[in-house]
């Protein structure tokens, strides 16, 4: 019997924390080429994903990062690999460095709060958005 238990442990253990650890290295080589957008009158970096960062496509996993206000009132926020003043926004990192999230449920948080959230990486190609975004995210405690 204590052999089942430890067994069901074990199995439900790694059922339910079976997230990936991302780390925002994963993404550093990513390599970006330049889009004409017509109604945005302006040359956009559009991502190439490779075979090895798509099979990243869909993957649950954690990461953490400081939390960036994209707007207060619409609680849209981005995560960043490093604070505002160093973010792609605002330093000279590029923008494999930040991504979106969609929440699960709607949430309030600081610029620069260091949170850890869980959810699925969807790895983008339209120029227009994040190339990379955590959807159903939800932060760690």
């Amino acid at each position: 019997m204590r052999t089942v238990v430890i067994i069901f442990l074990c199995v439900f253990w790694t059922t339910s924390h079976g997230q990936q650890r991302l780390k925002w290295s994963t993404f550093e080589r990513l390599e970006f080429t330049e889009v004409y957008n017509e109604d945005q009158a302006a040359w956009l970096q559009q991502p190439i994903w490779s075979e090895s960062l798509l099979e990243w496509d869909g993957a649950a996993v954690k990461i953490t990062g400081y939390v960036i206000a994209l707007d207060v009132v619409s609680k849209e926020y981005a995560l960043s690999a490093f604070p505002f003043a160093s973010c792609f926004f605002c330093g000279a990192a590029g923008p494999e460095s930040v991504l979106e999230l969609v929440f699960k449920k709607s949430q309030e948080f600081l610029t620069d709060d260091v949170v850890t959230f869980s959810g699925t990486l969807k790895l983008n190609t339209d120029p227009l958005s994040f190339p990379l975004t955590l959807m159903d995210a939800v932060p760690l405690e």
